[in-house]
């Protein structure tokens, strides 16, 4: 039997579980093999980086459990990463190249690079299926002539993460994303009102993971407890914040989140441990929770015997 004697749900569903270069290829064959295959593709991951090594590294970082199936990491000619600025650019006019080429089918997506910019945010924001959409963009892992170490510290706000912003049109048509189902951002430069305006457009989100995105502060949890986003979250992880504003204050709309399976404010350790666990055991009772970090000081010294040899 052929795959062209099957009907087209059939040949897809075959489809889906072919790795990238497999699926490339059999879109090459004819034109109508090649809209199948369009419409197959809906999970990427793309990384795109200036050195194999730095690939892998991010790729190792990625979400243990997703799939590596249809995961592409691409390299960019030394030509086009001469210095730090011809790596961003370069990053984002491919990511927005792929998007568009084969992105009308996408519902999951994620993106790896340095910074995120027009061009890949563009892209993305017309990808009206999308239910899942991860954007990396911590990699202290990685060497770079130019590139100093500050830089993975704090990402620097910028007007690019507003047209992230689902909406609908004057029609009722939907403008741009606004099906979300999980949103994953890291070392992302959003503000209290741009996280606030991407939930407004994307009412229908359960899952939101927000990773060293420190342009946020306690706002943003009052923003998420008062949105129509809070009556379906189901998982809330705020990680890796050191902003002094993100203390015990936000607990408070934490409580209102009442469908909370899952909650991990790892890293911010302005937020009392003991408190946590207090108001988990009495107001809570999330079954899945990590504390901000352990009693002990986080920036404690490591005790070192000095008679060891």
């Amino acid at each position: 039997m052929s795959l062209t004697t099957l009907p087209p749900e059939i040949t897809r569903e075959i489809l889906l579980y072919l790795p990238i270069p497999s699926l490339l290829s059999y879109g090459l064959t004819s034109k109508a093999n090649h809209a199948i295959q369009q419409c197959s593709l809906t999970t990427l991951r793309l990384g795109i980086f200036h050195s194999r090594l730095a690939s892998m590294i991010s790729l190792m970082e990625a979400t243990a459990s997703r799939s590596v199936l249809h995961s592409v990491q691409l390299i960019l000619p030394k030509a086009e990463s001469t210095n730090k600025e011809n790596v961003m650019r370069n990053q984002n006019s491919k990511i927005a190249r792929v998007v568009k080429l084969y992105g009308h089918c996408l519902r999951d997506l994620e993106i790896a690079c340095w910074e995120f910019r027009e061009p890949a945010a563009v892209a993305i924001r017309e990808l009206r299926n999308l239910r899942r959409l991860s954007i990396r963009l911590d990699h202290p892992h990685t060497r770079y002539g130019g590139l100093q170490s500050s830089f993975w510290d704090e990402a620097e706000g910028s007007t690019v993460w507003n047209l992230l912003a689902g909406g609908k049109g004057k029609g009722g048509e939907e403008e741009a994303l606004g099906r979300l189902r999980v949103l994953q951002l890291e070392r992302a430069g959003v503000t209290d009102y741009q996280f606030g305006k991407i939930l407004e457009g994307n009412k229908g989100l359960k899952e939101v993971r927000l990773r060293k995105c420190l342009g946020l502060t306690d706002k943003a949890f009052k923003i998420l407890a008062e949105s129509a986003v809070s009556r379906e979250l189901e998982t809330f992880h705020f990680t890796r914040s050191e902003v002094a504003r993100i203390d015990d204050r936000v607990l408070v709309w934490i409580g209102k989140m009442k469908g909370l399976k899952s909650l991990s404010l790892h890293g911010c350790y302005h937020i009392d441990c003991e408190l946590v666990k207090k108001m988990n055991e009495e107001q809570w009772h999330i079954g899945d929770l990590t504390l901000p970090s352990t009693l002990s000081s986080p920036r404690q010294g490591v005790e070192v015997d000095p008679d060891y040899k």
